[in-house]
């Protein structure tokens, strides 16, 4: 479900719009990863040659600093940690070996296997291999020399890896807090396309089975992007670590993360609704003749989506929105639209569930439609990051039958 269905623009100035800025924000990152990347990689080289470091040239140096700056500041620290620990592992083992044995096919294999053993014990992760790489080009220059080299190659490792932090401090990594929260917002925006899409078209008249099942496939994947969100949370969340930047960024993610969580479980609950729409939809629930009451459990259910999507929306904006009056509006406008769901919840029980009708035939969808009501209310109902723990009155009010029905969700 493309979140500009909900949108009042036409669908392809809004896609080559967001498209041309998709691309510049994603040039302007690209050029300053490569110039951080290029710029630690020159400045290794050159204080790598101010230490006296010549011949060979250090590009051992260079090379350190290309591999240890990361995206993050964390991730730089700890690749710089295990680069160094795997070279200084490899040439120790090497002058070892060259101290008591010569290059042979069977020293080789020898030295590859303690190396790579070493490496797992220390939990190099990636730079594993350079265990037993360091060890291989210290053997390959024979015991006159091995101390000497072994020794360069430890030095210039150290200075590729602690030029490689300082850039990343210099010139630290883009926040990308913004990114995945608004990303997070757009799940939620594609979530209440999908309700309105079912509630305008079930309000215009009867739908088609092929219309209901594209309801249920879309529903289907709604939860494929759940990892997705929560691998940029998490990114966004070590991007801060460290970083001077956030400091200008007071905008955390970690609140963010049980907002995703509600809105999970709430996609997950509108597949099960929309398997009953389906079912309903291809006249497997025994109906019968009754068009008018088929007719009524349309209506009612197209209400009650429209209802849902607005609840869905503004939990998107008010779980993404900055501190203060902008933060306030949002949970207040969440706060009215849940008051509206609820509201709406009771009357449709009162009319479908007090109708004798219901048990002959649509009792599938009423129930499931009810049941994905409540869950909503309670997924979304405390608000978004525990920004509003104390409901206001009416609304709590409003909301305990059904929290007192349910249960509350194990935290």
């Amino acid at each position: 479900m493309a979140p500009w269905r909900r949108s009042g623009r036409g669908p392809v100035p809004e896609l080559v719009a967001g498209a041309v800025h998709l691309v510049r924000r994603r040039a302007r990152s690209a050029a300053f990863r490569a110039l951080r990347l290029t710029g630690a990689t020159v400045a290794a080289y050159v204080v790598a040659q101010l230490v006296g470091l010549h011949d060979p040239p250090p590009l051992i140096a260079a090379l350190t600093a290309l591999l240890v700056v990361q995206a993050t500041l964390t991730s730089t620290l700890v690749n710089g940690v295990q680069r160094v620990l795997s070279v200084v592992a490899g040439v120790a083992l090497a002058v070892g070996f060259v101290a008591v044995v010569g290059l042979t096919w069977w020293s080789l294999g020898a030295l590859v296997a303690a190396a790579i053993v070493v490496g797992q014990l220390l939990r190099l992760g990636p730079h594993l291999v350079e265990v037993p790489i360091s060890a291989m080009l210290v053997l390959g220059v024979g015991a006159s020399g091995a101390e000497s080299y072994g020794g360069d190659r430890v030095l210039e490792t150290l200075l590729g890896a602690a030029v490689g932090m300082l850039v990343n401090v210099a010139f630290p990594p883009a926040v990308r807090t913004r990114h995945a929260i608004r990303s997070v917002e757009r799940f939620a925006g594609e979530i209440a396309a999908l309700l309105d899409d079912a509630a305008g078209t079930l309000l215009a008249g009867p739908v088609s089975p092929e219309q209901s099942a594209r309801w249920l496939q879309d529903a289907r994947r709604l939860n494929r992007h759940v990892p997705r969100l929560d691998r940029a949370l998490a990114h966004a969340e070590e991007s801060r670590r460290l970083n001077v930047r956030a400091l200008r960024s007071p905008w955390a993610p970690s609140g963010v993360r049980a907002g995703l969580d509600a809105l999970e479980y709430t996609s997950v609950s509108l597949r099960t609704l929309f398997r009953a729409v389906d079912d309903a939809t291809r006249e497997r629930t025994g109906i019968g003749e009754d068009a008018g009451y088929a007719d009524t459990v349309r209506r009612t259910t197209a209400s009650l989506l429209e209802r849902m999507g607005t609840v869905v929306q503004e939990f998107g904006r008010a779980l993404t929105a900055g501190p203060g009056d902008a933060r306030r509006a949002a949970e207040e406008r969440l706060a009215s639209a849940l008051t509206a769901l609820a509201s709406g919840r009771a009357l449709v029980a009162d009319l479908l569930i007090g109708d004798p009708r219901s048990r002959t035939g649509l009792w599938e969808l009423n129930s499931a439609l009810l049941t994905t009501v409540d869950r909503m209310l309670d997924e979304l109902g405390p608000g978004p990051a525990g920004a509003a723990e104390a409901l206001p009155a009416p609304r709590a009010a409003l909301l305990a039958p059904h929290r007192l029905r349910l249960g509350r969700r194990p935290s």
